[in-house]
């Protein structure tokens, strides 16, 4: 009974993890602490409150114990396939436990693993570049072929390739949510959603039925970071929630990490000016392993790298052209002096071996 009490006081505060913990330990069980009545409410509306949430007024939080239905909306979890954690579960994420304002409520949908304390957030710009969504899904791919979790926000953009990436590998992906478990947001994401919740996880500290807030987003960023050991942000207007995400990880004491980008690219200035202020540079998932103090592993073979394809000169030639950025085929052939038929059969060849990819537009990048 006393983790229903649990689910009760998440519902009577949302977000405001610290409040009920303080309250519980106060009156010595979350369940006493109900049963106080008004000497509880008193202790909320008199105690110190989150960051940046404002004092919840006496009458909304009477309405809200009033409202409150614990039995029901454990039965409705069960009903929706969730379970949920609390901040006293030995299950809980250790990692999270610590932070500023931990949620004392986590509902998820999947599994939350041990393995999951190898996490790596990768977040970014929602209107992101096809650069920013290839390279994030690239390092998520190659993350979790490492055996890392890949922790994202679901959002459109960097997030969804992040989580793509991932998946892709077969690996564990974690997305934190900014709503209830049963709010998509974006509806686009449906899809992903379910994809994410049958090999990893999908957590929220928001009850079932809470809307996508907009003043959820940045209080959920502080769980992405909470649970992994670093940040990576790939694509961030310099006014944006990944540098939000960026500053609370430093406050709780993460690796912070950015991909460059096009000095001419608005997208490109919050992971520039990270990098500027001290933050890893990445180019590659190796630089993410080394940063965290990891080696990998994935690629080695009695001590030695494994080697890739073979590459003639001609191929090696057309390969460095593409890697800058993208091209037409016609500039691949003006520039590499190479016939017509020579290029096409090599980018075919680029293409089978995974070392290139044709865009849309008929250009090609090397991946």
């Amino acid at each position: 009974m006393e983790r229903l009490y649990w689910l009760a006081w998440n519902g009577v505060l949302p977000a405001g993890g610290q409040q009920i913990i303080d309250l519980v330990a106060h009156f010595g069980s979350a369940a006493a602490a109900w049963a106080s009545g008004e000497r509880a409410l008193s202790f909320i509306y008199e105690h110190t409150h989150p960051r940046g949430q404002a004092r919840r007024p006496m009458p909304e939080l009477i309405a809200r114990v009033k409202a409150s239905d614990p039995v029901r909306e454990e039965a409705l979890l069960k009903s929706a396939g969730a379970r949920y954690l609390t901040w006293v579960d030995e299950e809980y994420p250790e990692a999270l436990r610590h932070i500023f304002n931990p949620p004392a409520v986590l509902y998820y949908l999947g599994e939350v693993k041990p393995e999951d304390e190898l996490a790596l957030a990768l977040v970014g710009s929602r209107r992101a570049t096809y650069y920013g969504r290839d390279t994030a899904e690239k390092l998520s791919r190659d993350l979790a072929g490492a055996g890392v979790t890949v922790v994202s926000g679901m959002a459109r953009g960097i997030d969804t390739a992040a989580h793509k990436g991932a998946l892709a590998a077969g690996g564990r992906t974690i997305a934190v949510l900014g709503s209830g478990l049963d709010v998509v947001y974006p509806q686009e994401n449906d899809k992903l959603m379910h994809q994410i919740s049958d090999s990893g996880a999908v957590v929220t500290e928001f009850s079932l039925g809470a809307a996508p807030e907009a003043w959820h987003f940045p209080v959920r960023n502080r769980i992405i970071t909470g649970i992994s050991r670093g940040l990576v942000v790939v694509e961030a207007a310099e006014r944006s929630g990944a540098l939000i995400t960026a500053e609370l990880a430093m406050e709780q004491g993460r690796d912070v990490m950015a991909v460059p980008g096009n000095v001419n690219s608005p997208f490109s200035r919050g992971p520039n000016r990270l990098i500027k202020q001290g933050a890893r540079l990445v180019e590659n998932v190796d630089d993410i392993l080394d940063e965290i103090g990891l080696t990998r592993l994935f690629d080695t073979q009695g001590g030695e790298k494994k080697s890739g394809p073979k590459l003639d000169q001609d191929e090696g030639r057309v390969l460095q052209l593409i890697a800058a950025e993208p091209l037409a085929v016609d500039l691949i052939i003006r520039d590499s002096g190479l016939p017509t038929e020579r290029v096409a059969s090599i980018l075919t060849f680029l293409e089978v071996k995974g070392l290139a990819r044709r865009l849309p537009a008929g250009l090609y990048f090397k991946c």
